[in-house]
């Protein structure tokens, strides 16, 4: 899932805003917000959406581009 923490931090990055920012947005710690962006924790459906919700992000799925 590194794809969705750099995403996340690039947007919070242009948003001004911390990790730490992000956990009070959501409701978990500062240190599980910052566990899950660094990969050391997996972020988990209702993670994603919690977080999607707070920097008003939209997930969307795509088919890989091949070769």
């Amino acid at each position: 899932m590194k794809c969705i923490s750099e995403s996340i931090r690039k947007t919070l990055n242009k948003k001004k805003l911390s990790p730490s920012d992000l956990a009070r947005m959501t409701g978990y710690t500062p240190q599980y917000m910052h566990n899950l962006l660094d990969g050391n924790r997996r972020w988990n459906e209702t993670t994603i959406q919690k977080t999607c919700d707070a920097l008003d992000l939209e997930l969307i799925l795509v088919p890989r581009k091949t070769g």
